[in-house]
């Protein structure tokens, strides 16, 4: 389905059963609506956890209202390189030390990663300090680290969020700006559970359209 169908068959819910969708829907909306983060942030943050949730629907919804609310392709390209971050070090958190995770951004890791990956660790440990070191892109620090703990609780990796809640504290990042990340990364994959409505009540509408 198109953007727009699935946007046509998630508008039906609220009709068809409207007490349980709106236990979902007043969630959402809390999460969107409210608290200290600007929209702006809360949509860079958005689609960069879209793309470790593998909503399309969700990242093409926040893309456009990101776009709205003037984010840039740059800063959105930005922001899921460092959620690709995230998922390339859950990816070989069994396979690297506590110690070797622990020290990166904080001390060059590159010959420990040498000796695991000796083909590919300079560009690999750049590829893995984004989210603990300070930002040399377009983006602040505090929204790097701030989507890099909401992509950290998407995937659901407790070490990307202890390491994490470290690097908050040292750059002052508050805790009521970290727990509105993760609500984002909750509302999201809320979101993308509920967007397979979609295909639900596109089965439920063929089956009552007559055949010919």
């Amino acid at each position: 389905m198109s953007i727009n169908d699935i946007g046509k068959q998630l508008s039906k819910l609220p009709s068809i059963h409207p007490e349980f969708f709106q236990k979902y829907r007043s969630f959402a909306d809390d999460v969107w609506q409210k608290g200290v983060l600007s929209a702006k942030e809360k949509e860079i943050i958005a689609v960069s956890v879209t793309t470790v949730t593998k909503c399309s629907y969700c990242t093409k919804f926040h893309s456009k209202k990101a776009k709205r609310v003037g984010v840039t392709a740059e800063e959105l390209i930005e922001g899921a390189i460092i959620a690709t971050s995230i998922e390339t070090g859950t990816a070989l958190l069994p396979s690297i030390s506590i110690s070797l995770f622990e020290r990166l951004g904080v001390e060059n890791q590159e010959k420990s990663l040498k000796k695991l990956f000796p083909d590919q660790y300079t560009h690999l440990h750049d590829l893995l300090i984004l989210p603990f070191v300070d930002s040399v892109g377009l983006l602040p620090t505090k929204l790097v680290i701030l989507i890099s703990y909401a992509v950290a609780h998407a995937l659901r990796s407790s070490e990307y969020i202890d390491k994490l809640q470290t690097v908050a504290s040292e750059h002052k990042v508050s805790e009521q700006e970290l727990n509105e990340a993760s609500l984002i990364a909750a509302a999201l994959r809320a979101g993308s559970t509920v967007r397979h409505l979609a295909d639900v009540l596109d089965v439920v509408d063929a089956e009552r359209s007559p055949t010919v």
